[in-house]
């Protein structure tokens, strides 16, 4: 159990980390290894000895792959959009990408992040893993609301705050 504390700790780290990469030039080298750890250390924490539901064990295998996918295609679509629209992916856009799935979710890239932890963590059925990794959750939250407050508030203004009206942040409004 206290390792998974552990890796929730890393996580939170691992954001104020990135955070720093965006306000710090010289930091700026580090944001690719940064964002690797955003998506690597949710998956981690299954490893470790834990108790494993006991539940309907098929259907956890079952539906795990099923939101592994369709987590995979939120990024994919959201990757391609964004790319389309910007020079890269982890730099602020140099405009408001609000076109096919972002006309839709603000946020596709980490909806999608979320649906393949949450199938990674039913596959594994591993219960330490998957009630941390609700605080994991949380912090991907936190890091939507903070980019959108700090970041694209900023740079888009009203244009951002009529796209926020009529999208909604991680579900379809």
């Amino acid at each position: 159990m206290k390792i998974q504390l552990f890796f929730v700790i890393l996580f939170a780290l691992n954001q104020g980390f990135l955070w720093l990469t965006l306000t710090n030039k010289s930091l700026r080298s580090f944001k690719t290894l940064g964002a690797i750890l955003f998506v690597l250390i949710p998956f981690l924490p299954v490893f470790f000895g834990q108790p494993r539901f006991e539940l309907d064990y098929f259907w956890w295998r079952v539906s795990g792959p099923i939101a592994i996918l369709m987590g995979s295609v939120f990024i994919y679509l959201g990757y391609m959009e964004f790319k389309k629209n910007s020079a890269s992916i982890l730099d602020i856009p140099k405009k408001l990408v609000d076109s096919k799935v972002y006309a839709h979710i603000r946020h596709p890239q980490y909806l999608g992040l979320i649906f393949i932890f949450v199938g990674w963590w039913w596959i594994w059925a591993a219960v330490y893993s998957f009630y941390f990794g609700m605080f994991i959750l949380a912090l991907i939250w936190i890091q939507g609301y903070l980019e959108e407050t700090i970041i694209l508030s900023k740079a888009f203004g009203k244009k951002f705050i009529d796209y926020k009206n009529r999208t909604g942040m991680y579900w379809i409004k």
